[in-house]
């Protein structure tokens, strides 16, 4: 994505949250709509559209999935002193996302845990791998390919389209399940309604269905 797409992606970004902000104070779903008040520095090593994106985003979460601000791009000196890993088979990635579907919701207030979704730092693609199956490759019990599912070319897109867009719902399906993507709230005030709050919120605003 050249810069002038950057530019009007992000645009879409600060329209979308305001809808779903304005959205979600009428319908009171239970999401988690938080923007960006601190100012973040350039990290000159990150893929472009990073930090433009953190700049606007700091935290958004649903029943299924959180999309939070890595810690590692606060400043240029952590993005310099994160932990890696040493020969991780992914490329020292930043974990941008987690599915916390399953994940029970006292842990979940404490860290970020679950199925991760990943930057890739020198690519700049977002992606998802199943850590079972990557955890096993790397004790050397699962010898086939790892599956990789490439959400975006960029993290602006995948915000833009992925988080906030018609591609949401393919996310889930693809991290979750089908069985996931399609489940609906059996009875109390959103009877009928997608059990994914996050789903739920942008079919109400027009942005995904």
């Amino acid at each position: 994505m050249d810069e002038a797409g950057r530019a009007a992606a992000l645009a879409e970004i600060r329209r979308k949250l305001a809808l779903l902000k304005q959205v979600e104070a009428e319908h009171g779903f239970g999401v988690v709509i938080e923007e960006q008040t601190a100012p973040l520095e350039p990290i000159p090593e990150l893929p472009a559209g990073v930090i433009e994106v953190y700049r606007v985003v700091r935290r958004l979460e649903g029943s299924y999935f959180r999309f939070r601000q890595p810690p590692e791009i606060a400043s240029p000196a952590a993005f310099r002193d994160r932990e890696l890993v040493p020969y991780d088979l992914l490329g020292h990635p930043l974990s941008i996302g987690w599915e916390i579907r399953d994940i029970p919701a006292d842990l979940v207030a404490e860290r970020d845990v679950g199925q991760p979704i990943y930057l890739d730092v020198d690519e700049g693609y977002v992606y998802h791998v199943n850590t079972d199956e990557y955890v096993l490759h790397v004790k050397g019990a699962y010898d086939g390919d790892i599956e990789v599912d490439e959400f975006a070319p960029d993290i602006v897109s995948f915000f833009d389209t992925c988080v906030l867009g018609p591609d949401y719902p393919d996310v889930v399906e693809t991290v979750c399940g089908p069985f996931h993507r399609d489940h609906r709230v059996r009875k109390g005030r959103f009877k009928g309604q997608y059990t994914d709050t996050w789903l739920r919120l942008l079919v109400a605003a027009g942005l995904a269905s």
